[in-house]
């Protein structure tokens, strides 16, 4: 009788540990996938989404109107320049354009100045990612400012070329993140700011 209960025992346990893993799929552990393929999607749609969510608004973009281009230089940059802040900043609008040409104290002219306010709230480091944007769009380098942007805690200031079918343009670009926004001004070619020295 005492081996037969031992051999009941037995046969129990074996029949126990058999069906334990019953049931259970590959992938069914929280930690475990198919591939991980599958879980590095998941992690980059998570990340995605978290970034979107902390993006702030800007308050301004809100309660600015646009405007539209006036002077066909305007609406020439615009062109080139409002893709790349769209697709940095989500949305931008022109707010403000200078009526006509203005000639700064060491003989500079400014032919054009226009402003942009964006949908994000605008922060220092947007500085060096609008300059490498642009660059990559076919904006030139400059030594008006220099090849680099030149950031602070208000904001980044940038001297681009831009060549398109119309013309060519000196520009010097103005990211201010106190104001938040963005200004654009069109030099005079020729001057000696854009030559190196």
């Amino acid at each position: 009788m005492n081996k037969r209960l031992i051999f009941a025992v037995f046969v129990f346990g074996a029949i126990a540990t058999i069906c334990s893993g019953c049931g259970k799929k590959e992938g069914d552990e929280p930690t475990k996938y198919r591939s991980q393929e599958g879980l590095a999607k998941m992690t980059q749609q998570q990340s995605d989404m978290m970034k979107m969510s902390s993006v702030a608004k800007n308050p301004r973009f809100l309660v600015t109107s646009s405007l539209a281009p006036v002077s066909s230089e305007v609406k020439d940059l615009d062109a080139a320049i409002r893709p790349v802040l769209k697709n940095i900043f989500g949305n931008a609008k022109i707010v403000s354009e200078s009526k006509a040409p203005e000639t700064k104290v060491d003989g500079e002219v400014v032919e054009n100045r226009f402003i942009y306010v964006v949908n994000k709230v605008l922060v220092r480091q947007d500085g060096k990612a609008l300059h490498t944007a642009l660059h990559a769009a076919g904006f030139g380098l400059s030594p008006r400012l220099g090849s680099e942007p030149t950031t602070w805690t208000g904001g980044a200031m940038m001297s681009l070329f831009k060549s398109t079918s119309a013309r060519s343009y000196s520009l010097v670009i103005n990211m201010d993140t106190k104001k938040q926004q963005i200004v654009v001004e069109s030099y005079r070619l020729g001057s000696k700011y854009d030559r190196l020295m």
